[in-house]
């Protein structure tokens, strides 16, 4: 069973103090949490984006869930802390997801201007067309 282990010296488990520190001390949490531990927090994670039924009211409640069956030995306190990283894991994939939508949708609008001139020189070639057809019926005529 892989178990959540912070490397943290005599504690299991720091205090987040409340205010600006919270975040960084997110992140010397998140990274001292071992291979396994970040394995089962992937799939938490992974979970959460495949659970097509997911409201912002069942959200927390889905990442306990699963924190306590992936690490069932861990305290409150520490499953408290699984769901912040699964959290902020979640929301750092959804902003990739979104820089790469960004990145899709400029190809999409390239593509979309460059089919849009390829139209609109073949309208003038038609026009250029009709209107010298239209010159030599007017000259025979």
């Amino acid at each position: 069973m892989a178990k959540l282990k912070f490397k943290t010296g005599k504690k299991k488990y720091p205090r987040i103090p409340k205010g600006s520190g919270t975040r960084k001390t997110l992140k010397k949490l998140d990274k001292s949490i071992s291979k396994s531990g970040r394995d089962k927090i992937n799939e938490i994670v992974s979970a959460l984006n495949n659970n097509p039924n997911l409201t912002q009211e069942n959200f927390f409640k889905t990442i306990e869930e699963n924190g306590k069956k992936k690490f069932p030995e861990l305290k409150v306190e520490e499953i408290d802390m699984v769901k912040a990283i699964a959290y902020a894991s979640w929301i750092k994939g959804i902003r990739e997801m979104n820089e790469e939508d960004q990145l899709a949708n400029i190809d999409l609008q390239n593509t979309l201007e460059k089919q849009q001139q390829a139209m609109n020189m073949m309208s003038n070639l038609s026009k250029a067309a009709r209107d010298t057809a239209m010159a030599v019926i007017r000259k025979i005529g």
